[in-house]
């Protein structure tokens, strides 16, 4: 069911847990991850990442030392297929900002958010909760733990 739900869409933005769950294979999650990047990886559906994912991707990896870590991650990162990184400009700032005034979400999925409307990516694969108002601005959310 998730595959299918997944494939509806054209373009969907990934929340950085999303990619935090693959890379380091957590459980239950790892499994719908790996279809989720086997499916953008042959082209269907094509991935949206804002770059801050990159920011909140790499603390963890930047504080615990090892440098190898962090180039894991960016090998991972720069190398995806099929998926496009985009940085913040003003309009996705401006929009990111309409974004917390009216739903209260935190600044950085703001601004994920934002750049996946301004990308029309169709949904949003995410595992926050928090996050499912966000289909008043007419993209779906497609929360892992409804598929666990």
């Amino acid at each position: 069911m998730f595959l299918a739900d997944l494939k509806r869409f054209a373009k969907v933005a990934l929340d950085t847990p999303i990619l935090i769950y693959h890379l380091e294979d957590l459980s239950p999650y790892s499994q719908l991850t790996e279809a989720a990047f086997t499916a953008i990886a042959e082209g269907s559906p094509m991935a949206i990442l804002s770059t801050i994912t990159i920011t909140e991707l790499l603390v963890q990896p930047f504080a615990e030392g090892p440098r190898h870590r962090v180039e894991a991650c960016e090998r991972f990162l720069l190398t995806l297929p099929n998926t496009a990184l985009i940085p913040p400009d003003y309009p996705i700032a401006k929009e990111a900002a309409r974004l917390r005034a009216r739903y209260g979400i935190r600044a950085p999925d703001a601004l994920l958010t934002a750049t996946a409307l301004n990308q029309q990516a169709q949904a949003l694969l995410t595992n926050d909760a928090r996050l499912r108002s966000l289909k008043a601005e007419g993209i779906a959310v497609l929360l892992l733990d409804s598929y666990v």
